[in-house]
């Protein structure tokens, strides 16, 4: 009897074993794909010389377009159309192209840039922002272990990561554009009291911009001294933050001139 109660034990084990090196062998599988095709979107994006006038798909029929739009990044929109953007943060893995679905609410949240199930899923625009229109562009993405998609802005909890790191490259089908940081907090939700950030996209007034903005300005980890001001186009990263129950690590950052100079409170 304890013989076969052994055997079975061992069994179990060498079963157990087995269904383990087989997802381990999946994940690592599906993980060096998923390099390969970030590998491909990026020679994609950078290869492509130059930069063109968008197509009549995004401008209407009879009018000039205003802008010109990266090469890179149209090829990439015209592969697949839900492509609308390309967010880079320098000197951090935050290199990826950004999605948008608005008729199917977290389309991206486990899909690659071709729809397949990945888990490390895209950066995507939330489905209550409009590209066009929203004074709050709020992109999502995953806090993956391996140090993808948004797992970097963990880093924005300190003080010298912003200062090495203060600008954000949102590369659009409108144009090239940059955001600074002005504020990095972490929040817990669905708590049914929490601070709805990711509900802001249109401001209504410039009471409630404001509001917005000192929300931000008062969770912040520290002070960045940036503030922003009632028409100033603002950029939210959002991801999972690991410290408390859903909780979410928060990045909110204004669209900035490049010749232009900051905006500090003390101007104001």
């Amino acid at each position: 009897m304890r013989r076969f109660g052994a055997g079975l034990l061992l069994t179990c084990s060498v079963v157990l074993l087995s269904i383990s090196i087989y997802f381990l062998m999946g994940m690592f599988a599906q993980e060096k794909a998923d390099d390969l095709l970030q590998e491909q979107l990026r020679e994609i994006y950078e290869n492509e010389d130059g930069a063109q006038e968008p197509g009549g798909d995004l401008i209407p029929s009879g009018q000039t377009a205003p802008f010109v739009v990266d090469a890179g990044l149209l090829a990439l929109h015209e592969e697949n159309p839900d492509c609308i953007g390309w967010l880079t943060i320098e000197g951090t893995m935050i290199d990826y192209p950004v999605m948008y679905r608005p008729e199917e609410e977290n389309y991206y949240l486990h899909r690659d840039f071709d729809g397949n199930y990945n888990a490390n899923g895209c950066l995507f625009l939330a489905e209550n922002c409009n590209p066009e229109t929203s004074d709050n562009q709020i992109i999502y993405g995953h806090h993956m272990n391996s140090g993808k998609m948004f797992a970097a802005l963990e880093g924005y909890k300190s003080r010298e990561f912003y200062e090495e790191h203060p600008l954000i490259t949102y590369n659009t089908l409108h144009g090239e554009e940059t955001y600074e940081v002005l504020a990095a907090f972490s929040t817990p939700v669905y708590t049914g009291n929490d601070f709805a950030y990711y509900a802001f996209t249109k401001a209504e007034s410039e009471a409630e911009y404001n509001s917005f903005l000192a929300a931000v300005k008062e969770r912040s980890f520290y002070d960045t001294k940036i503030t922003a001001a009632y028409g100033e186009k603002l950029l939210t990263l959002s991801t999972c933050e690991y410290s408390q129950k859903n909780g979410r690590m928060v990045v909110v950052a204004k669209k900035i001139d490049k010749g232009k100079d900051r905006i500090y409170y003390e101007d104001l």
